[in-house]
């Protein structure tokens, strides 16, 4: 049995699995993601799209199909909610809710403003018939007119609009845990820093922990104490941002850092292309996922799946090139601290 030790925690993933069964197999969407979220800090996830960045926050949510097989521990606090959910009404919304990755996709053209915020409070099992406590978000979240915007389809609002709408839903509730997905996607840079600078002032306010699910490295950078960096299905790296964008350890996550731009013209960078195809989830490849495109592969990597190493105070890769006995050493005793088996 899989219990949690550190109280210091508001998350921790282990060993979370989340594959889908489709004709000649399953795709390993999230393939034994180990990852832990701390009290009153944004962490950012980010990867490539398709790495499995959203499909992890929908687990953590349990909003994903039954069809879904899901399998491993997501602790909240000191219960396992992926083994205990049945037994928690009204838990996903009040203690953890999701700010959605497209809002023009996930609310209904069908139906007003209002009555799908009715819908998000009567499932957070909360109730406002007077409209005073929806009118109080919307204001606070920057939208003055509420009685218009609750009063409205969502084709009849903006962009920047319909995303606040969403953020003032999903804080409806006053949740600990935030899950943002792509926030800022599909938004102009002046609306993308107004929801950002929202964020910010949210986490601070409410003392809660926010999960920024991000290809954006300049929003991770902007916003987030700590970052995951995800890669097939799995994390490859984790550690502060600091650690992270100054000293990236996994051949990954020093790709991924290359392609950032520099805003000096005059400047010089050694861009790090990656030669191949991104694997298929279906027929992920043996080993390391990464080695069919990694530039630092060894024979290792082909057949034998990386170990975690601590590299340093709180810096830890999934890559063989840091194989030693005491970084092994140092990364169980980090999992030990927070989880006992």
């Amino acid at each position: 049995m899989v219990t949690l030790n550190s109280a210091a925690l508001d998350l921790v993933l282990h060993q979370l699995y989340v594959h889908f069964p489709v004709p000649g197999g399953l795709v390993r969407a999230v393939d034994g993601v180990d990852i832990c979220f701390r009290h009153q800090q944004i962490t950012g996830i980010i990867g490539e799209s398709g790495c499995g960045k959203s499909v992890l926050g929908q687990a953590i949510l349990g909003i994903l199909p039954d069809y879904v097989a899901r399998s491993g521990n997501i602790f909240y606090r000191s219960t396992d909610i992926l083994a205990d959910n049945t037994s928690l009404p009204g838990f996903y919304g009040q203690q953890i809710a999701l700010i959605p990755q497209n809002p023009g996709d996930s609310l209904n053209p069908l139906r007003t403003i209002g009555r799908q915020f009715d819908d998000i409070l009567q499932t957070a099992g909360l109730n406002d018939k007077t409209n005073q406590r929806k009118q109080q978000l919307l204001t606070f979240f920057g939208l003055p007119d509420a009685e218009r915007v609750l009063a409205a389809y969502p084709h009849e609002l903006s962009g920047g609009m319909r995303q606040r709408v969403m953020i003032a839903m999903a804080m409806s509730s006053n949740p600990k845990v935030l899950i943002a997905d792509e926030p800022t996607t599909a938004l102009d840079v002046t609306i993308q820093a107004q929801i950002l600078h929202l964020l910010l002032e949210l986490q601070k306010k409410n003392n809660m922990s926010i999960i920024l699910i991000t290809h954006d490295l300049g929003v991770v950078a902007q916003t987030c104490k700590r970052v995951a960096v995800m890669c097939g299905g799995y994390v490859v790296e984790e550690g502060t941002v600091e650690e992270i964008f100054l000293n990236p350890g996994h051949p990954y996550t020093q790709a991924l850092l290359s392609a950032v731009p520099i805003p000096d013209p005059k400047a010089k960078k050694d861009r790090i292309i990656l030669e191949g195809n991104i694997p298929s989830a279906l027929n992920p490849p043996s080993g390391c996922k990464f080695h069919t495109r990694c530039p630092k592969c060894m024979e290792r990597c082909k057949t034998e799946a990386p170990q975690k190493y601590q590299v340093g105070d709180d810096h830890f890769v999934y890559c063989h090139l840091y194989d030693t006995e005491e970084a092994k050493k140092n990364a169980k005793a980090a999992e030990n601290a927070v989880i006992h088996q």
